[in-house]
């Protein structure tokens, strides 16, 4: 027996609903029961409702948590998604230890007189501001970005393209994403384009290559066994950064980088033989947020994402790491690589994912300068 319908791929939002309405119910009751003294039934009411709503959140943070990492996201939502499942954690932590104090109070029989009975009401209804900003940020996932469900809105950005005459293209928008496609002279371009910040050109040999389907592919071969590091683009805080290449030919480590700030300072998504790992290399001291397998496959598709402390590796659209941390500050993005082969390489993306400023915005920056500013 199918328990959940085609269009549904996972339990929360069946649950979701049922912790949200147990404690506001249960802060209703709350106040009936400070109301109205003679209706003693109506405190140990609350209490059950409050016990029940507070394993809601349990149990709606769990299948939430599981649903972010079954669900094919839009680029655009996953800053949103950090700020839903933090915000998820704290209400969960709020409401369960506010039963457990209730428990103990009433065990106590400390919570008949009047003061405290109204103390805990008001610590409750301050808690549902916690309920309203995770529901409403479930709600843009939801409706804005049709997370879950079969269709899923799509964000235009206006972009600037440098498409060179044999089709290796560079493309740039306003707030930093950019993307490298390769074309017939991909090797030229990346040598152009690209900042090397550690390693020499000398023992990197790039040149031009095809697919076997006949499409442009860049070759990345390494002379010894020395790292290098390369960057491009702007600093970025939250971002996505992707990779379509194939490490048939490759024995080493290649690392999908960003927030590169020096040689030695970096978050990274690192494949090595059958492993992938997210982590971070910090003043040469490396950090390892979370590991997995790497599947079998010749071209496929790496993905890092990296929004408020929440930290996803992804191969093809599968996530296969999670992991948390501090946030480093904004820096460059780009590859690592550190062993010996061929590394075959079609597109690297990545894209900023941090809210545009609105036009509002901008001219209440502005408003100081009689000037303004030039893009």
């Amino acid at each position: 027996m199918q328990i959940l319908p085609d269009f549904m791929s996972n339990i929360h939002p069946l649950i979701i609903h049922f912790p949200i309405a147990l404690l506001i119910i249960a802060v209703l009751a709350d106040l009936a029961a400070n109301l109205f003294k003679k209706y003693e039934w109506l405190q140990p009411a609350a209490l059950s409702l409050y016990t029940l709503g507070a394993l809601g959140t349990v149990a709606a943070y769990l299948s939430g948590k599981q649903a972010a990492d079954i669900v094919d996201l839009p680029t655009p939502s996953y800053p949103v998604i950090s700020e839903h499942a933090d915000l998820a954690l704290y209400t969960m932590l709020f409401f369960g230890i506010y039963a457990v104090i209730r428990l103990f109070l009433r065990w106590k029989s400390l919570d008949q007189k009047s003061l405290v009975s109204w103390g805990l009401f008001f610590i409750a209804a301050g808690g549902l501001f916690l309920v309203k900003a995770t529901a409403d940020h479930g709600g843009e996932l939801v409706y804005r970005f049709g997370v879950g469900t079969s269709a899923a809105s799509v964000q235009n950005t206006e972009e600037n393209v440098q498409s060179t005459a044999s089709g290796t293209k560079i493309e740039t928008t306003d707030n930093g994403s950019w993307t490298f496609e390769t074309g017939s002279d991909a090797a030229l371009k990346f040598r152009q384009n690209f900042r090397l910040l550690k390693g020499s050109w000398d023992n990197l040999i790039v040149k031009n290559n095809q697919a076997p389907d006949g499409t442009p592919i860049l070759e990345i071969s390494t002379i010894g066994d020395q790292a290098f590091l390369l960057t491009f683009g702007p600093k970025l805080s939250n971002l996505q950064i992707s990779a379509r290449l194939n490490l048939d030919g490759f024995n080493g480590r290649f690392f999908l980088v960003h927030h590169v700030t020096g040689t030695d300072t970096y978050d990274f998504f690192v494949r090595e033989k059958d492993k992938v790992r997210l982590g971070r290399k910090e003043n040469g001291s490396v950090k390892i947020f979370d590991s997995g397998t790497y599947p079998e496959g010749s071209w496929l598709t790496l993905k890092a994402v990296s929004s408020s402390g929440h930290f996803r590796g992804y191969v093809d659209s599968d996530l296969v790491n999670h992991g948390h941390s501090s946030d480093l500050p904004a820096g460059e993005s780009g590859i690592a690589i550190k062993g010996k082969g061929t590394i075959q390489l079609a597109l690297i993306e990545v894209i900023n994912l941090d809210e545009p400023e609105t036009d509002s915005d901008e001219q209440n920056g502005s408003g100081h300068n009689e000037s303004g500013h030039s893009h």
